[in-house]
């Protein structure tokens, strides 16, 4: 009989480690991978409150800590990750987030109420919110005079430096360079930025971009996209040399496999001059 209820907690010990290990934070990455981040979080908090590792738990509050930013549930996500730096503070995850903890607290303002433990202390900003309503809970920005383009790619540049071979960094690289070949505000005299405002001040940023991302990242799905873009602003400045040289890239890059790029590039060869 003792044999058999050591046996039972021996079960029940493995059951557990079992259900709290690395497979479960892998069920939860999937999970959240696959827009279920109801499910996610649920795995993530039975983590947390459970007996699994340190390491474990810190990729716990890591994650919940990025789900609920994706969900621009900013005070959360800091609640987590602070919960994360004290109580993990020798963990990768830890280190990630220490030094950002202060700069994202600055927009949690901007974007959501805090949690007020106070009920009294709420009432009281109720009351006021009351005679307020009208007022603004977004900050508006003037961005007249700035140099939009430069003050995103800053940003960009930033998430390439300092996380190198990541998939922000292949985000990073892919939005700044659609920021680099630009657009136009709607209406007549609607403000142009990128290439569309100035060619020749925003290519070689765009060319040097593209270098520097099919380097890092030469098997991205997004290359032959970004090879036609360029292409086609070569086009858009009546520079048929440089056009017929991409568009003919993006037919060598695609080798025998048909694609729409590939596609697209030999019709655009047809007629070039206009």
């Amino acid at each position: 009989m003792k044999k058999i209820i050591i046996s039972y907690v021996m079960v029940l010990i493995l059951s557990s480690v079992m259900n709290v290990n690395g497979a479960s934070f892998q069920k939860a990455l999937m999970l959240n991978e696959h827009g279920l981040s109801k499910e996610a979080k649920s795995e993530l908090i039975d983590i947390v409150f459970s007996n699994a590792q340190n390491s474990e738990k810190a990729k716990a509050y890591y994650l919940l800590g990025s789900i609920a930013f994706d969900e621009n549930r900013i005070s959360v996500a800091l609640d987590s990750w602070r919960k994360l730096v004290k109580q993990y503070p020798n963990t990768k995850e830890a280190g990630l987030v220490r030094d950002r903890i202060k700069e994202l607290a600055e927009i949690v303002g901007e974007i959501e109420k805090e949690s007020i433990n106070n009920v009294l202390a709420q009432s009281y900003i109720r009351h006021g919110d009351f005679w307020s309503k009208g007022k603004d809970n977004k900050f508006i920005i003037d961005s007249s005079w700035i140099q939009m383009v430069e003050a995103a790619t800053k940003w960009y540049d930033k998430v390439i430096k300092e996380f190198p071979n990541s998939t922000a960094s292949r985000v990073a690289y892919e939005e700044k360079m659609r920021t680099l070949i630009g657009w136009k505000e709607l209406g007549r005299d609607g403000d142009k930025y990128g290439i569309k405002e100035s060619f020749y001040r925003y290519m070689p940023q765009l060319l040097e971009t593209f270098n520097a991302f099919e380097k890092e990242y030469p098997n991205a799905s997004t290359l032959q996209a970004f090879r036609y873009q360029i292409a086609q602003a070569y086009w858009g400045d009546k520079n048929w040399a440089e056009t017929r040289k991409w568009l003919n890239l993006i037919i060598e890059k695609a080798g025998e496999v048909d694609s729409f790029y590939k596609d697209a590039a030999q019709r655009r060869l047809q007629k070039i001059e206009y």
